[in-house]
């Protein structure tokens, strides 16, 4: 068997080949070459397991991509994949025991390559203003004339021309690019300077802007967008994984999670849009949770509205604007921002305006103030200190993380870029009409599968509706910390983000359960090697005195084990059962007092402003008293 084992792993091994131009090549520091290979690989082989869990994850070996020799090998591969899916990503106990005698293959891991164009506008108003031709200026006079002030435009077919070649899921990624922000967030040991670090992170989301006046695609229900961001200095990969989770009204879920560097981030977005004449705006309506892992702090944060004016008259401008929050309630730590419009008289120092303070509980920390898009300060009030809390220079900007992408040709049919491929084409030629087609087309096919379901509802694989919240969450959410001595490399594959950990051979191969329940059979294991190991007293009298040996019955004490492993598996699926449920309760129980504790405070807001409008009213009551009593003095007395 050994031999046997030797020239399976020989034989995997010897087809490890290259693929160029397919994957892609991308250049990268060394001390993250391991993550960056097993995101271009489709499978890691038992023998590579051992390699990147000896060598590679402690040097720089470089993995190429692995192939299959023949169909039993990929329909081993799929079946392993497809097991590990169903049990959260990782394989269980009892799944392990299904394997042949032969190596099981390791974990599969989607193809990822550096992005290779992207479009960025330079700060200023500049950049967000747009000149539209006579051509499409009637096609907007045609559409206006189906309008009315205040009416929502999310059923509204808009034309090509103010379209921007990519989808709103892929829109959503543009937050994370300076990702590493919130892996030093996560290990500031204050609160003020985690909060600021964050505060610092969110404004880095907004300079990434297309040029002049463009919208995103309007997300297919079911349509799906994932990429990915490698960390250089900390060796880490942040994953992102977006879906339109219903279409009537439109919204859009996503999932982000880097665990080694300790946060995720999980929301929904539902996005809405309002015509008042001359202008419009589009509100995104929802909450996006950051959690750092090791310190179980949940940060909600809103989003500005995206305004639009200049429609009918006047030059067609692109600004943010409305109050947003970053709020965590285990530290009572909060900012309140606010995205200032444009005012009627203002000049050009007055475009993309912010301002905002930080507090701890009822004191105020800090104030802030700048613009979105270019630098901004922080003044300190203890220390009556000013310092840039957020500049996008040109150094920032080339310094940002590189984003990993899937391939057109390896997309699913629901995947954005694959799914909106032609319409991006047309837009990329200039030809409208080819774009309304095809964009046509795409909606077409839509309503024909909305009829074909009928009153059936569509449900998501990848996220589910909080029925508490009404919140979407990702269903494979993995909020442990990190373990650097159990977990070894996280990956993902069919929108599903795992964590490959380290393994311990059994009789057939791999296995990812708990490590508890692992420690446990190990411990069984090793009772039986010491029982066999240790001669019996029916052994040790035939030595004695020569006469004849009792049988062991090894074949009753296997069966024996294998009920006692049964049993194992049971409870272990019992208790991780039982996990979740509790996790689920405390997450309601989370949810609940969250509600009420912003309940009370917008009544004690309430409450304040009630009060403070009688006391006006009072006020008045006695003005108008000394008035009276003055006009009939003079009246008197003259």
């Amino acid at each position: 068997m050994d031999a046997l084992e030797l020239a399976l792993s020989c034989s995997s091994l010897s087809k490890l080949t290259p693929k160029g131009g397919k994957e892609g090549d991308i250049s990268t520091s060394s001390e993250s070459s391991h993550i960056l290979h097993l995101l271009q690989s489709t499978a890691l082989t038992d023998a590579e397991l051992l390699q990147l869990n000896d060598s590679v994850l402690l040097g720089n070996h470089h993995m190429e991509h692995d192939g299959f020799s023949d169909k039993s090998e990929r329909e081993a591969h799929d079946d392993w994949d497809t097991t590990a899916n169903e049990n959260g990503g990782r394989l269980t106990e009892e799944s392990d025991m299904d394997q042949s005698d032969d190596l099981s293959p390791g974990p599969q891991a989607t193809a990822y390559v550096e992005q290779s164009t992207e479009e960025m506008a330079e700060a200023g108003e500049a950049s967000q203003v747009e000149t539209v031709s006579e051509e499409n200026k009637g096609l907007i006079w045609s559409l206006l004339k189906q309008l009315r002030p205040g009416m929502d435009l999310s059923k509204v077919v808009l034309p090509t021309f103010i379209l921007e070649p990519r989808s709103f899921l892929d829109k959503l990624s543009d937050y994370y690019y300076h990702a590493d922000l919130l892996s030093q967030a996560a290990l500031e040991e204050s609160a003020y300077g985690r909060i600021k670090q964050v505060l610092r992170w969110y404004l880095s989301g907004f300079y990434k802007k297309p040029k002049g006046l463009k919208k995103p695609y309007n997300p297919i229900l079911g349509e799906r967008f994932r990429c990915c961001w490698l960390h250089p200095k900390t060796d880490s990969c942040t994953f992102y994984i977006a879906e339109q989770v219903s279409h009537h009204p439109p919204i859009s879920a996503f999932y982000v999670c880097n665990r080694k560097d300790g946060f995720s981030i999980s929301g929904s977005i539902l996005a809405k849009s309002k015509f008042y004449g001359n202008s419009l705006s589009a509100i995104l309506d929802g909450k996006a949770r950051l959690l750092f892992l090791g310190r179980d702090e949940e940060y909600v944060i809103t989003m500005p509205y995206a305004h639009c004016k200049g429609i009918l008259y006047g030059t067609m401008t692109l600004e943010l604007g409305g109050k947003v929050t970053i709020e965590c309630e285990k530290t009572k730590c909060f900012t309140e921002l606010e995205f200032k419009l444009k005012p009627f008289l203002g000049g050009s120092c007055s475009v993309n305006q912010i301002s905002g303070k930080i507090y701890a509980g009822e004191e105020l920390l800090a104030t802030v103030d700048g613009h979105w898009d270019n630098e901004v300060f922080i003044h300190e009030k203890r220390s009556g200190q000013q310092e840039t809390l957020w500049n996008p220079t040109s150094d920032i900007r080339s310094s940002r993380l590189k984003r990993q992408v899937v391939q057109t040709d390896q997309q699913g049919e629901f995947e954005s870029e694959r799914l909106w491929q032609h319409v991006t084409s047309a837009i990329m030629d200039r030809d409208q009409l080819r774009a309304t087609q095809e964009k046509f087309v795409l909606e077409e096919a839509q309503r024909g599968e909305a009829r074909e379901r009928g009153d059936k509802p569509w449900t998501s694989p990848l996220f589910h509706q909080d029925p508490v919240t009404c919140e979407w969450t990702y269903r494979h959410m993995d909020t442990r910390p990190w373990d650097p001595e159990r977990c070894l490399v996280q990956f993902e594959k069919d929108g599903l983000v795992q964590t490959h950990e380290k393994s311990q051979r059994q009789h057939n191969g791999l296995s990812y359960s708990h490590s508890w329940a692992s420690q446990q059979k190990a411990e069984m294991n090793g009772k039986r090697r010491k029982a066999s190991s240790q001669p019996s007293s029916c052994s040790q009298n035939t030595e004695s005195s020569s006469t004849t040996p009792e049988p062991t019955h090894e074949s009753s004490d296997n069966e024996g084990f294998s009920n006692q492993c049964a049993r194992c598996n049971k409870e272990v699926k019992d208790i991780a059962l039982m996990e979740a449920s509790i996790t689920s309760i405390q997450k309601t129980q989370q949810d609940i007092q969250r509600n009420l504790a912003a309940l009370s405070r917008q009544l004690t807001r309430q409450r304040a402003t009630d009060d403070g409008v009688s006391l006006t009213g009072r006020h008045c009551l006695i003005l108008c008293v000394l008035l009276l009593s003055q006009l009939l003095l003079n009246y008197v007395f003259t």
